[in-house]
């Protein structure tokens, strides 16, 4: 009985709720970074001036740059502090929906704070790792709840309306404004005051009235919205308007065969919010007894979804009793009817723009508004087919259990691929450390996953350019492969422009002339500056993409390169951490800088570096750069050793390995060693001269 009033305090669930999301989506949250669009904030916060913002989002939304304007001041460069304040803030967007509910369902209180819980950790969203970019969303997302729970309380107390009901408003216009996610959602408002007043014992035509009039303010602020969204914004925008309702428009010229297809897409993506989302997270590749980390996963899950069965149990015992059994059908007859609503009109902004969210990589953020209606109809189901409460309560955990199990594995992968992101930008601030302006970064596939070129290309301008002052930027990131035969960039030929404006009011012009190519496949060693002379080495890239990294070689012009450091190192450790020292590819990446610059001396003593701490190469060909520094060192016999190490260690690297040797032999053609240990390289790689 003791645990039993703990449990009611009012304290426990917003308590139990973060902790759930914390597990859920921050286990790894120290080592989870920036990714996708977080770039393109994180690149306009070096402006000084906060119009950047302005410019920038005046493409699309205009208004939503005072998210940005407030808080990048405050968060920063800092990816620790960005995931937990978006974390909070979607926490918040979910106790705003619980206060609501209660309102509307104040003798539901075990149902309405599962759906709390299970709209917290809804399997079919899995970005919350790209914490900057979702700030937005979900900033917005509580602006909507929050004014939801100010209408109910407003309906409730009317002596409280003035205080309420203005604060609701402002919130409910400011929302849709910043970003039109929710905006469908806000039809959902009649229903939930229908809800309340027709469920008192009144004339139905007192309680449409009321309705009306509670309601009215906000028909107003979505009138206000319209015109705003539909009227002017179209006329102010730059370029065509990217999010346009262009099936409404279809509608007119082509009703059956458009309004065919929005019932399609709208019944594919109902189906996968309400029940595949919740499906796929025990989809038979989720299965690996080989892989710790997935059992790990599924232990997690299931220890939160034992803990809160039983605690879910232990509640809503108490509550029933205390619940009139004629209020049963009532409740799940409204659920079902507000989660059914909710569905179609969360998904309305999204279809009428002629997008799914089963269509694109990122387009599960789509599910941000239906999934409400989704979690509201699953817990009105299971209410009305559990029929006690340690069935319902089993049901709806297991529900949560496969849905933590999922984020958990899924901010793991967010994880390994932020650690892909710091060894590349770390070993790219080793080989380069600074870049002539113009440069056009080229590479023949994107390195790593959970970002875009985009993404690439500000993060390059963030670590160079550190005082950006336009936003013509100086340099930008290009998928070759992706790009080429566009106006991007026509062919891999010299003097080819090179010019991007694909994004809002970005703009990069530059030349192959003035390009360097970089690829990078972790499992096959460090980053690579395409330096020409590894041109004939094996190929870091898989067949068919391996044919065009060969050509990038031809417009990869390392002099871009400059040598005197632009003095980023306390910008990288902000955003990456502690700079990975202690590998391999640190020390390759300076040696091969060197070899550009023929300062032989210190590749020599760079490798004495590596070698005493007892690191060594993870491919032959990052043994170039020593092999060229001990010989112009006139240690020959130490290069000699180098170049069979490099033979030994990695197929196919005769051909490049003779290319060096004719360097070295051009620059000592008149060296006994040397010829004596070219002699040895030509028998033993059978050179041809």
């Amino acid at each position: 009985m003791q645990f039993q009033k703990i449990l009611q305090k009012k304290w426990v669930y917003p308590l139990s709720l973060f902790l759930i999301m914390l597990i859920a989506y921050g286990l790894q949250i120290t080592k989870l970074g920036f990714y996708w669009d977080d770039w393109q904030a994180l690149y306009l916060s070096r402006f000084d001036n906060i119009r950047a913002y302005w410019d920038f989002f005046l493409f699309d939304r205009p208004i939503s740059a005072w998210t940005y304007i407030i808080t990048m001041p405050v968060l920063g460069l800092h990816p620790l502090a960005w995931q937990l304040f978006t974390l909070l803030i979607r926490w918040l967007s979910v106790m705003g929906l619980v206060w609501a509910l209660s309102g509307v369902w104040p003798q539901r209180r075990w149902q309405v704070q599962w759906m709390g819980l299970l709209l917290a950790i809804f399997p079919g969203f899995t970005q919350q790792a790209i914490s900057v970019a979702y700030s937005q969303h979900f900033i917005t997302y509580a602006l909507f709840t929050l004014s939801l729970a100010g209408m109910v309380a407003a309906a409730l107390q009317p002596k409280k309306y003035w205080i309420f009901t203005p604060l609701s408003v402002i919130a409910s216009l400011l929302q849709m404004l910043t970003m039109e996610y929710f905006a469908g959602l806000e039809l959902l408002r009649p229903l939930i005051l229908g809800f309340i007043f027709l469920s008192e014992k009144q004339n139905v035509r007192s309680a449409l009235r009321k309705i009306f009039l509670q309601w009215l303010p906000y028909i107003i602020t979505f009138a206000l919205f319209f015109v705003y969204r539909f009227v002017l914004l179209p006329n102010w925008l730059p370029i065509k308007d990217q999010n346009a309702p262009v099936l409404l428009q279809q509608l007119i010229s082509q009703p059956f065969s458009t309004l065919l297809q929005l019932i399609q897409v709208a019944v594919q993506d109902t189906l996968h919010t309400s029940l595949f989302a919740w499906i796929n997270t025990i989809a038979p590749d989720t299965i690996n007894l080989t892989s710790k980390f997935t059992l790990f996963s599924w232990v997690i899950g299931a220890l939160v979804a034992v803990a809160i069965a039983w605690g879910s149990i232990i509640c809503s015992k108490a509550e029933d009793q205390n619940t009139e059994p004629e209020n049963k059908p009532h409740f799940t007859r409204q659920a079902i009817l507000l989660g059914l609503a909710g569905l179609f009109l969360g998904g309305i902004p999204v279809w009428i723009t002629n997008r799914s969210i089963l269509v694109g990589a990122w387009s599960d953020r789509f599910t941000l508004a239906p999934m409400l209606g989704a979690i509201i109809l699953i817990v009105a189901l299971v209410d009305w087919l559990g029929r006690t409460p340690s069935r319902k309560a089993i049901m709806l955990a297991f529900l949560m259990g496969i849905s933590i199990a999922a984020h958990v594995r899924t901010s793991d992968k967010y994880a390994n691929h932020w650690q892909l992101q710091k060894q590349y930008y770390w070993q790219l601030h080793w080989r380069i450390p600074s870049l002539a302006e113009g440069t056009g970064i080229l590479s023949p596939e994107m390195p790593f996953s959970y970002v875009s070129g985009t993404s690439m290309g500000f993060a390059y301008n963030i670590l160079y350019d550190l005082e950006p002052d336009s936003t013509h930027v100086p340099y930008w990131y290009i998928e070759a492969l992706r790009y080429r035969n566009s106006n991007v960039l026509a062919d891999f030929l010299p003097d080819t422009p090179i010019t991007y404006k694909e994004l809002r009011n970005i703009v990069f012009e530059g030349n192959t002339d003035q390009a360097i190519a970089v690829n990078y496949k972790p499992a096959r060693g460090c980053v690579r500056v395409m330096d020409p002379i590894y041109q004939d080495a094996p190929y870091l890239s898989d067949y068919p993409i391996y044919e065009g990294e060969i050509e990038l070689y031809g417009i990869s012009h390392t002099e871009q390169i400059l040598a005197e450091p632009v003095g980023n190192d306390r910008l990288l450790t902000t955003i990456f951490g502690a700079p990975p020292v202690d590998d391999w590819c640190y020390y390759y990446q300076r040696a091969d800088l060197a070899r550009q610059q023929e300062d032989w001396d210190s590749i020599t003593k760079i490798h004495n570096e590596a070698d005493i701490l007892g690191y060594s190469a993870y491919n032959g060909s990052e043994l170039i750069p020593f092999i060229e520094g001990f010989a112009a060192s006139g240690d020959f016999s130490r290069a000699l050793d180098l170049t069979k190490q490099a033979l030994s260690k990695t197929d196919g690297m005769n051909t490049v390995l003779c290319q060096t040797w004719t360097r070295i032999e051009n620059r000592s053609s008149s060296n006994t060693d040397m010829k004596q240990a070219a002699a040895e390289v030509d028998a033993l790689l059978h050179c041809k001269k």
